[in-house]
């Protein structure tokens, strides 16, 4: 199993894609021995090998107390059936906080300093936009319906960040920390760089504008280079194919720019209900399916619809967050 998913997992942070594969994956007779071997590894990793036999004593007798195992068993043995017992699975998410909790106890004598992680977590509604400062400084602006996830300071050797939704990056420069966004299925690695990530309506789309970033999923990578793009979600074949892309199509919205090429009525008033938080009620003789192709600077609701009305043959109104449309009458 890989790692990356199986800490999200337990973190809490996986797709239901991969909640459901993991879940297949528990039920492997394997897989109590593969996660004991990561455990392991992690630990030995931290850096905590002093007293490390002691602190992983304490640690499995906390988790016996939690799962109400009995303690005689040789080491070993606890860890294999703490690792097949079903009902222990659901402790698993608090994993991390708990041995992190063990640690520290054990170190307040040793007078070393353990740091849990925290993490923020940024939702933004229809309508709206945010600006966000990373810890690296990095530069995040969310699009609305979009989510963002972010710990409070970033790992000595990774930057990780989890996005649902459509946010441009600009990452700062660092060379010791990849910088890394989880989108679905699809992980991106850039070291500093600009790129826009579309994540929704199960596909994701990353366009990049500066620098030069990787892109994985299951299967495979692809590198992409300015001007180019990559997208993921059309077809259940996993393959990642590099396209180019048009500026104004993929990142005119964060300059306050709505780009329509050929694009259905019907798709323009969900792009705009999203873009300025209302809902719109269209009469059943409006034709949805007709294309408009046009630029639209960020403009109050009511200009930018009179606009789009005179193109279209409608007239609009606006009563709070409600937008009706009626199609307006030929002229004799």
């Amino acid at each position: 199993m890989d790692k990356e998913k199986l800490r999200r997992y337990l973190n809490g942070l996986s797709s239901k894609e991969e909640a459901v594969e993991i879940a297949k994956w528990l039920n492997e007779s394997n897989s109590a021995k593969e996660i004991n071997a990561i455990f392991e590894e992690t630990w030995e990793k931290s850096g905590n090998t002093i007293h490390a036999d002691t602190k992983k004593k304490h640690l499995w007798e906390k988790i016996d107390q939690k799962t109400g195992n009995k303690p005689e068993r040789k080491e070993e043995q606890h860890k294999y059936s703490f690792l097949r017992s079903a009902a222990v699975w659901l402790l698993l998410a608090g994993f991390l906080v708990l041995s992190a909790k063990v640690i520290w106890e054990n170190n307040k004598e040793e007078g070393e300093q353990v740091v849990l992680t925290e993490w923020v977590e940024k939702s933004v509604p229809s309508g709206e936009k945010l600006l966000l400062t990373l810890p690296d400084k990095s530069k995040v602006l969310v699009n609305s319906n979009s989510k963002i996830k972010f710990p409070t300071s970033f790992e000595k050797d990774s930057r990780e960040v989890y996005l649902e939704g459509e946010a441009f990056f600009e990452v700062e420069k660092d060379p010791e920390r990849p910088f890394f966004v989880f989108t679905r299925e699809l992980t991106t690695e850039v070291l500093g760089t600009s790129f826009n990530i579309n994540s929704r309506l199960a596909r994701t789309k990353i366009a990049l504008l500066e620098g030069k970033v990787k892109v994985k999923n299951n299967t495979e990578e692809a590198f992409l280079l300015p001007g180019e793009m990559v997208e993921d979600g059309m077809d259940s074949s996993g393959k990642l194919e590099i396209t180019s892309f048009i500026y104004a199509k993929e990142m005119a919205w964060k300059d306050g720019q709505l780009k329509f090429q050929k694009k259905p009525l019907k798709a323009i008033l969900k792009q705009l209900e999203d873009w300025y938080g209302v809902k719109f009620e269209p009469e059943n003789n409006i034709n949805l399916d007709r294309t408009v192709t046009g630029t639209f600077q960020n403009d109050n609701l009511d200009n930018l619809l009179s606009g789009l009305g005179f193109t279209m043959n409608f007239k609009h109104t606006i009563d709070n967050k409600y937008v009706k449309l009626n199609n307006n009458k030929p002229m004799r």
